[in-house]
C-alpha cells in the first residue's frame, strides 16, 4: 500500500487544518496515511490514519523561527527517510518550509495570496517554492500570481474538497434561534473586514427582520464587540465564538456573507452553498470568484464597499423567490470539489514527472 505525509502545523482549528484533516479521511480508505504535526495539542477534527507530532511548537521571535526551521527540518528528514512515504503533501507556510527542505519531493500547498504575507513569507516563498516538486495553490488566482510574479514553472492549483455527508450529518442536528439571521463565519482579524460586515448591517433595513450571527474568534473580538455596543445592536448582532459546528447554522441561515479583505480558496463559501445556503461575498484576492457565480449560487460584490454590501442584503433578504432560487442552484455548484475527486488530483500530482 502507497504511503501518504500530510504535513501542517496542528490539526486545530482553521479552514487549511480542516482540509488535511478531510483529505485524510478520503486518503484513509485506499493509502497508508501519516499527518505529521508540530504541536498536537487541541486537535480539533476527526482524521484518517495515524498521527505523528514531532514536537516542535512555534515560536515568537526571528530568532526563534529561524531556529524551528531548521529543527522542523532535521526531524522530517528523519521521519521521511524512515518512513520512505511515496507522496509528501505539505499545507500552509510553517509546514511547507521545512517539509520542502527536509524532501524535494513535496508539493506545498498554498492557501492564501502570497501578496498578503508578510515581507518575510514573500520572501521564503520566493526562495523555497522553486525546490518543491510542486506547488498546489488553492485557486486559479493565486497560480497566476506565482506563475507571473514569481515565474514559478512547477504549479499546479488544487481545489479544497467537500466532504459533503459529514456536513450534511453535522448540520441536521438540533437547532433554534428566535429570529430570521443571516451568518458570518471566520477568526475575527483584520483580514476578515468584521467591521465592515457589522456598519453594513446596521444600516440594512433587514436588521429589523433579522439578526447577524458572526461566528469565530479572535485578536480583534474586542474591539468587535465594542462597535456592536456602540452602534446599540447588542440584540441584533451575535458574536458566539468559535463552535465546533457551524454548519447547523449555515443550514438555518437565510444566507452567508463574507466580507474579506483577502483569502486564499474560501472554504466557509464552498460549505455553506453545499448546505444549499446562498451567499454574498467580497470580490477579493483569491477565490471567491472561481465559487460564486452572480444570480446563480449568490452574489458576488466590490470588496470594501459597505454600501453595496447593505443593499445586496436587503435585496437578497426580501426576496424570497431569489433566496430560493440560489439555494436551489447552491448545492450542485460545487458538487466537483468531493473527497474523491480532490484527492485523485493530489495522487496524480504527485505522480507526475
Amino acid at each position: 500500500m502507497e504511503k501518504i505525509a500530510l504535513i501542517i502545523n496542528s490539526l486545530s482549528s482553521g479552514g487549511g487544518e480542516r482540509v488535511v484533516a478531510t483529505l485524510s479521511q478520503g486518503f484513509a480508505k485506499n493509502y497508508d496515511v501519516t499527518i505529521i504535526v508540530f504541536n498536537s495539542n487541541n486537535v480539533d477534527y476527526d482524521f484518517g490514519g495515524k498521527l505523528i507530532d514531532i514536537d516542535c511548537i512555534e515560536k515568537k521571535s526571528l530568532i526563534g523561527k529561524s531556529y524551528n526551521l531548521l529543527k522542523r527540518s532535521y526531524k522530517l528528514k528523519k521521519l521521511f527517510n524512515r518512513e520512505k512515504f511515496d507522496h509528501i503533501f505539505g499545507f500552509m507556510e510553517s509546514a511547507n518550509y521545512p517539509a520542502i527542505l527536509a524532501s524535494r519531493e513535496t508539493i506545498a500547498s498554498l492557501h492564501i495570496d502570497f501578496h498578503f504575507l508578510g515581507a518575510i513569507d514573500r520572501l521564503l516563498i520566493s526562495s523555497f517554492y522553486p525546490l518543491a516538486k510542486r506547488v498546489a495553490p488553492v485557486s486559479d488566482d493565486i497560480a497566476s500570481s506565482l506563475r507571473e510574479q514569481l515565474k514559478l514553472n512547477n504549479v499546479s492549483r488544487i481545489y479544497n474538497p467537500v466532504p459533503f455527508q459529514e456536513l450534511e450529518t453535522l448540520s441536521s442536528e438540533p437547532f433554534e434561534h428566535p429570529r430570521k439571521f443571516i451568518i458570518a463565519v471566520g477568526r475575527l482579524t483584520y483580514q476578515k473586514h468584521f467591521d465592515l460586515m457589522i456598519d453594513a448591517f446596521t444600516k440594512s433595513k433587514a436588521q429589523q427582520d433579522c439578526d447577524l450571527i458572526i461566528l469565530g474568534d479572535g485578536e480583534l473580538r474586542q474591539e468587535l464587540e465594542a462597535q456592536v455596543q456602540a452602534l446599540g445592536m447588542e440584540d441584533k448582532i451575535h458574536l458566539p465564538g468559535r463552535l465546533k459546528n457551524p454548519f447547523v447554522y449555515m443550514k438555518n441561515a437565510e444566507f452567508m456573507t463574507l466580507s474579506s479583505r483577502a483569502e486564499g480558496f474560501p472554504m466557509v463559501l464552498i460549505e455553506a452553498l453545499s448546505l444549499s445556503c446562498p451567499v454574498i461575498s467580497a470580490d477579493c484576492p483569491t477565490g471567491p470568484r472561481e465559487i460564486v457565480q452572480n444570480d446563480v449560487n449568490g452574489f458576488l460584490i466590490e470588496e470594501g464597499n459597505q454600501q453595496i454590501l447593505t443593499d445586496t442584503i436587503d435585496k437578497l433578504f426580501y426576496d424570497k423567490t431569489l433566496r430560493e432560487k440560489l439555494s436551489a442552484n447552491a448545492r450542485r455548484s460545487v458538487e466537483h470539489l468531493s473527497v474523491e475527486n480532490i484527492c485523485a488530483e493530489w495522487v496524480a500530482l504527485s505522480k507526475q514527472t
